[in-house]
């Protein structure tokens, strides 16, 4: 028997339509103080010493001797604690930002933990937690939604993917929005649409959300039809894995549909062997996928910040096959209007065998300083205890008060 409940479920399921308690079709634009947050995470372990190398160090040629950059190739952006840093060559977008002091680089960044586990260092660092602590509830992301009480808009949050991240679990509001915005519709179309119309009359809480969700997606349509038909080309966006979703992204922003935070996954920087030719397009995706999006929205520049990490680096030294395996601390990057870029941040620990961490890159700059810094200053969070319960409130001073 085919009842409102089993078509609901049945659609819900499917994949396409997000029937997600708490979104809202009542439209409302973030505050002009209030930054629309983009988080990009590096998936797999991005090499944070290819990305941002000291390429003039004589002991990190002497531990990579096959794979690492070299200074006469490299983009040269200046020192931190008297060692001079480069850029991969790869990244010449992100430079020019870097040079409008749009971008900044935070070194020797990461999770205090001793695994090695890519998928449980991701879970931790999308809960804000790190080893010795007692677990969290939700996401990082998502608590500070709660936090905040965002209601308003009709995707205050959303993962651009399959499935919304953990960073955003606990937040009711969240949805997982495909990069092919056509898609983000009822399964089945206008014959499914009008059946669930049909099925979602009355009164109480089911239907009430079945209704919303309708006019969301229909509000979102309608809007993202409005924009031009062009939008984006002349950003520079590529076809790639990072272009793709920021692209979807740039356009929901555009649409002006409440969107507060996004979330971007950006995989396959797990370089064991051949890191070289691994990560070259790696690196010219992530330069010209953030320099097409800052591009892209000149106009909200202003009121945007994005911020890129990820879950581990890799081993200081290379392995026999070419390649490196998993580390301990990376870079991170922050982009944005307010950002106070043309700097890198942090303390770097050094590359001598005692300043390593059991071989590793140490970890000396805690990832979620970075990112409380972000919420209090540019997300309006007054309570960023309510998202990281055992952080003291430390800025960097990476980013300015709105």
């Amino acid at each position: 028997m085919i009842t409102r409940r089993n078509f609901l479920n049945a659609s819900a399921t499917a994949g396409l339509t997000p029937l997600v308690t708490g979104v809202n079709a009542a439209f409302g634009a973030p505050s002009p103080a209030e930054d629309i947050l983009i988080v990009v995470f590096l998936r797999f372990g991005a090499c944070g010493l290819t990305l941002v190398p000291p390429a003039d160090d004589g002991i990190y040629h002497d531990l990579r001797p096959t794979i690492a950059v070299s200074a006469k190739d490299a983009i040269p952006i200046g020192n931190l604690d008297g060692t001079p840093f480069f850029l991969h060559p790869n990244l010449k977008e992100l430079k020019a930002l870097y040079d409008a002091k749009s971008l900044a680089i935070v070194h020797a960044a990461g999770i205090h933990t001793e695994s090695r586990s890519h998928f449980v260092s991701q879970d931790m660092m999308e809960r804000a937690s790190c080893d010795g602590e007692k677990p969290v509830t939700g996401g990082w992301l998502g608590r500070h939604m709660n936090a905040r009480r965002i209601a308003g808009g009709a995707l205050p949050a959303i993962t651009a993917g399959a499935e919304v991240n953990i960073a955003l679990q606990g937040y009711p509001g969240a949805v997982a929005v495909p990069n092919v915005l056509a898609l983000f519709t009822v399964l089945g179309g206008d014959a499914s649409r009008t059946v669930i119309e049909a099925m979602n009359t009355g009164a109480g809480a089911q239907v009430a959300s079945g209704q919303s969700t309708l006019a969301t997606l229909q509000t979102v349509k309608t809007r993202v039809a409005t924009l031009p038909a062009d939008d984006g080309n002349a950003a520079g966006y590529t076809t790639g894995a990072l272009s793709t979703p920021l692209r979807t992204v740039a356009k929901l922003i555009k649409a002006d549909v409440g969107l507060r935070v996004a979330t971007v996954d950006f995989g396959g920087w797990d370089q064991h062997a051949r890191l070289t030719q691994g990560i070259n397009p790696l690196a010219l995706e992530l330069s010209q996928g953030l320099g097409a999006f800052w591009k892209d929205l000149k106009d909200y520049q202003g009121r945007l910040t994005v911020v890129c990490m990820t879950e581990f680096g890799r081993r200081v030294e290379e392995n026999a096959s070419g390649g490196t395996d998993h580390g301990s601390a990376s870079v991170m990057f922050a982009l944005g209007g307010a950002v106070n870029g043309g700097k890198i941040y942090g303390k770097w620990p050094g590359l001598k065998p005692s300043d390593l961490h059991a071989g590793d890159l140490a970890v000396t700059t805690d990832y979620r300083q970075v990112l409380q810094e972000i919420l209090v200053k540019r997300r309006g969070e007054t309570t960023p205890k309510a998202v990281f319960p055992t952080l003291a409130y430390e800025p960097i001073g990476i980013v300015r008060k709105a």
